[in-house]
Order: structure tokens, then sequence, then C-alpha cells
């Protein structure tokens, strides 16, 4: 128990690092896709400001013929530092790849576009009409944030917080910034499948876990309780074995036909004794035969009242205490069932009548043929062990009745025979007053 303690703390850990684990992965997945936004949303602002610039070129008349203008550009590797011709740049060793060429043209678009040769001669940039094209172009992008500003270096906005802001240069001179309502829910969207399998994931692993723990408590309560019945069974089995044993060696060491008395004395305890071992033996062997998932039924039609005489005549014989057992059937009262397990199950019936009483107890057998019920004066059951006592080794607290052993597998045994009959069985009871257990016969 000791290492099981130790190797469940280590799977709690574990766990519990895997779930932190699988957070910290999730929020760098959500950066991850974050700068991949931004960097679409900073192109984004790049072709809204190069459209803008190009209109006001042409409002300036600078266009060309058909309102075009021309620009000459030239594309070269990335971080090679200095401008290089052709020669040199095949000369030199350089083996790391191109920035993305898209990127790469629009930044030179952006430069030739706002160099001296226009910036001189054309109006300032109108910010509602740059806003508009970045609006739109982020549309094109699948993009629609709720909130689009702009503004030029040192100017001012009132802007909530969490707006993303965009810093947006050309040739490392700040042009503009934007701020844009957080792209969250996108971003979310594309991690959905991820987020929702993890999610699934936990929630099986916890779930599993939480049973697993549910189910070895379980079985450490059965075990427990096993442990209590073979402890109470063999001291029991002890007892009576014992007082049969020493009053039959009384009778042969020193025997005296004359005195009838003391014989007859003798044998009775015997009797009682062997009668009461018969019982013991009878609980193991039902909880043996329980145990058996192969159990078969041999039903035969059983006629109530003369089967039921019979089994009350017995439990008569038995009974440690003054009891009276009444007998309530029709002559033609019968039902299908194996003779030897219905025997068994009323007679269990009766014998916890008998038990849980005061020192007397008047107990009502009534059958039909739809069912049978034991109603009895006795102790009664507490309504919180209503639904347990038809649990295997469960045993109802009675704190004025410590004396009467038991070994919580009769009910179990009766609900099982009941239920492979097709039966049902319920129980009614207050403390004080006595119970009335029901079993409704079915398919007769």
């Amino acid at each position: 128990m000791k290492h099981f303690k130790l190797i469940l703390t280590l799977i709690r850990v574990i766990f519990t690092l895997l779930l932190i684990a699988n957070v910290y992965f999730m929020m760098r997945l959500y950066d991850s896709i974050k700068e991949r936004y931004i960097s679409d949303v900073e192109q984004s602002l790049s072709r809204a400001d190069q459209i803008e610039t190009v209109d006001r070129i042409i409002d300036a008349g600078l266009g060309g013929e058909d309102d075009v203008v021309w620009l000459n550009i030239g594309l070269q590797k990335s971080d090679v530092g200095d401008e290089m011709n052709a020669d040199e740049l095949r000369d030199k060793d350089y083996s790391q790849g191109f920035r993305r060429p898209d990127k790469q043209i629009m930044s030179m678009i952006a430069g030739c576009l706002h160099n001296d040769s226009y910036t001189d001669r054309i109006s300032e940039p109108d910010i509602p009409k740059l806003e508009e094209a970045f609006r739109r172009d982020l549309g094109f992008s699948g993009y629609y944030p709720e909130e689009v500003y702009i503004i030029v270096p040192g100017g001012t906005l009132e802007y909530s917080s969490d707006l993303w802001e965009i810093t947006y240069r050309v040739n490392d001179d700040i042009v503009y910034y934007a701020y844009i309502s957080p792209l969250t829910k996108s971003i979310l969207d594309e991690m959905s499948g991820v987020i929702s399998t993890s999610a699934l994931i936990a929630l099986v692993l916890t779930f599993g876990f939480w049973y697993l723990l549910h189910v070895i408590r379980r079985l450490r309560t059965i075990e427990e309780m096993k442990d209590d019945f073979t402890n109470n069974m063999t001291h029991e089995l002890k007892t009576p074995i014992a007082i049969a044993y020493a009053a039959n060696d009384s009778l042969l060491q020193f025997p005296d036909p004359k005195d009838e008395e003391r014989t007859r004395k003798y044998l009775t305890a015997a009797l009682d004794q062997l009668s009461k071992l018969a019982g013991l033996v009878e609980n193991i062997l039902a909880m043996s035969m329980e145990r058996r998932k192969n159990l078969t039924i041999s039903k035969e039609k059983i006629i109530l009242r003369p089967f039921l005489t019979t089994v009350i005549e017995q439990q008569k014989l038995r009974a440690y205490k003054p009891c009276e057992i009444l007998l309530e059937c029709t002559e033609a009262a019968a039902v299908e069932a194996d003779p030897t397990h219905f025997s068994n199950i009323i007679g269990n019936l009766i014998e916890n009548s008998i038990k849980y009483s005061s020192e007397r107890v008047v107990i009502a057998v009534r059958a039909d043929n739809n069912c049978i019920s034991v109603t009895d004066d006795g102790i009664g059951i507490p309504e919180k062990s209503l639904t347990e006592i038809f649990q295997k080794f469960y045993r109802v607290p009675h704190g004025n009745k410590a004396e009467v052993r038991g070994y919580g597998i009769g009910l179990y045994y009766v609900k099982t025979i009941v239920e492979k009959h097709g039966w049902s069985i319920s129980v009614e009871s207050k403390p004080g007053k006595g119970s009335i257990f029901t079993i409704k016969f079915k398919g007769q």
C-alpha cells in the first residue's frame, strides 16, 4: 500500500505537470499565430498606404498616362549589407534564404513612393481614406476587426488599452501607427481543433483517474468487509464446534444411562450448536454459490401453502427466542421457482426478523400468486440504510443490538436469487415499528 500511495502521488504530479506544459505550449502556439496575424496586418497596412499614396500622387498631377505611376525597383538578397553588383553577389559565399518576396517588393514600393521626388509635391496623407483602404485590405485577408485607427507620429488617439498596436516603417522611419481590435477570436477559431482535442483528452484522463480512485476505494472497502466477515465467521464456527464437542465428549467419557436429564441437556446443547453451525455453513455456501456467474435456477411448480408451512416450522425449531409466525396463503396459490433457493430466501427473511427484534417477535407471512411478503414487529431499519441493505457485506448499524452477529451477505444473497428468478424485492421499514419485505413474482 505504501508503494501504491507513492505511485498515485507521482501520477498526480505528472498529470499536473502535463496539464501545465499543455497550457504553456498552447500559449506559445497562440503567440506564434498572433505574430503571423500581425505580420499579415502589417502587409495590409503597407498595401493600404501604397494605394492611398498613389491616389495622392495622381491627384497632384504627377502620374503618367492613364493615371499610372511608374516606379523603378530592384531586388537583392537579404542581409548582405552594402549594395553589390551581380558578380560580387555571385562571388560571395552566402547561403541564407531570401525574405518573403511579396514583403520585400512591398517594402521597396513603399520606399519609392515615399522618396523625396514625391513627398515634397503631394498633399498630406488622407487618414480616413487610408483607414478605409486598410480596413478593406484586412477584409480581403479574412480579418474583420471592429475598430481600426491610424495616426501619424506625434498624433494622439484615445483608445482602449486592449487594442493591438502596429508600427509601420519605411526605411526604418516610422510613418504610421495603426491600432486594431484584437483578432483573438480568429486566433482561437484557428486553434479550436487543438483546444477541443486537448480539453477532451484532459477531461477523459481526469474522469479515468477519478473512476480509478473510486473503484480502488470501493475495492478496499469490500476487502475490509470481507476480512471482517472472515474473522467473525471463524470465531462463530469455533464456538458451536467447541460446545458440541464438549457435550458429546462428556457423554462419552462419563456415560450415565440412568441420568436422562443430564443426557437430554447435553444432547440438546449439542443439537442447538449443530443447528447454529448448519446456519453458518449455509451462509458460506450461499456466498460461494452467488460468486458462480453460471449459477442456474431449476424452476418447478411449488404449491405455496404446504411449502411455506414447512419453512416456517423449520425456523420455529431454530428460533432462540419466543416467536409467533403466522401464515396467510390460499390453498391454490403457486409459483414457478427453484425449491432450494426459494426455501433459503424465505428462511433468510424470517431469520432476520427473529434476529433483529426484541424479546419476542410476531411475524406474518402472506402469499398469493403475485407476491409474498414477510412482516415483523422488530426494531426496524433506519431510512438511510434502506438503499444499502442489499449490498454485499453491508450491516445495518444498530447501537442497541451490538450482540447480534451478522455477515452482511444474507440479504445480498436474497436479492441475487430473486433477480435470477426474474422477480423483484422491496422493503418498507420504520425504526421501532418493524419491517415489510415484499417479493413480487413476474411472468406467472
